[in-house]
């Protein structure tokens, strides 16, 4: 499914005039086309405030990065490790678990945010669309874009490549190991979803499912330990930063990133 089509379905979910059962053709055309535009626009404002907000974080914001850092630089030296664990216990069942459960960081997550923004659409469930609306977002900004950079850059080998935890080829398409995109696109989702949500039902199936996508990956020798914690990281901070926008949003306030001389920080505009 292209993303030319996603926005569109999104579009057409989204769009409250849409459901106008006495509009005319051109009417609900002229609206439907409207709507896609927003939404485009949604993103391509999303994506400048993920670009600029390092420039406006915090002491607090760039703890919660160096410790994020760490963690994966930890696992780093444990990779080699951790991967002959996951291995020697390879079975029959991790083996089945993880055929299973994989298609829940691609295609398949994608197709469940898809369902979630038409399901809310139609049965005029504002949180359950828009759950599935932040879902989507996050899983092309982060798995679509992001991590698909940062794989080029590091060019990092997978472990079925039998080159060891620790060869790079940076910016050759052939090694695209670091970080894991299922990994990340299954953070991605379960963040969004899950932050539209009281109680811990909902989060439990969220993330259990992200975590087995993750151990999955290493299972399958397709990544090692650090690949799947840095997707997983990636992919949870663009939810949590895509929802807050959001909710600000919602309810009157627009966060706009401001640099002004050797100063940055956070515009406020309250309507």
């Amino acid at each position: 499914m292209t993303k030319a089509l996603l926005f569109t379905i999104v579009a057409l979910s989204v769009a409250p005039s849409l459901r106008a059962q006495d509009a005319g053709n051109d009417t609900r055309l002229h609206r439907a086309e409207a709507a896609a535009r927003n939404e485009i626009r949604r993103y391509a404002r999303d994506a400048k405030s993920l670009a600029l907000a390092p420039g406006g974080w915090d002491a607090a914001a760039w703890r919660r990065f160096a410790e994020g850092s760490a963690a994966v630089g930890a696992l780093y030296l444990g990779d080699r490790t951790i991967y002959d664990t996951v291995q020697r216990n390879r079975s029959g069942f991790s083996n089945q678990f993880a055929k299973d459960i994989t298609p829940f960081g691609g295609q398949r997550a994608i197709d469940i945010s898809v369902l979630l923004v038409a399901a809310g659409a139609l049965d005029h469930d504002a949180n359950l669309r828009d759950a599935g609306r932040d879902s989507l977002e996050s899983e092309l900004l982060a798995a679509g874009i992001i991590t698909p950079l940062l794989k080029r850059a590091f060019g990092r080998a997978r472990p079925a490549q039998g080159e060891g935890a620790r060869s790079f080829h940076p910016f050759n398409a052939h090694f695209a190991s670091f970080p894991s995109g299922h990994a990340t696109n299954a953070f991605a989702a379960a963040t969004a979803i899950a932050a539209h949500y009281d109680g811990w039902v909902v989060p439990a199936i969220a993330y259990s499912i992200a975590t087995g996508v993750a151990v999955s990956r290493i299972n399958d020798r397709a990544h090692f330990a650090s690949d799947v914690v840095a997707g997983a990281l990636i992919g949870r901070a663009v939810a949590k930063g895509i929802v807050w926008r959001h909710r600000l949003a919602a309810n009157g306030v627009t966060a706009i990133p401001l640099v002004t001389g050797r100063r940055v920080g956070l515009l406020f505009d309250l309507h």
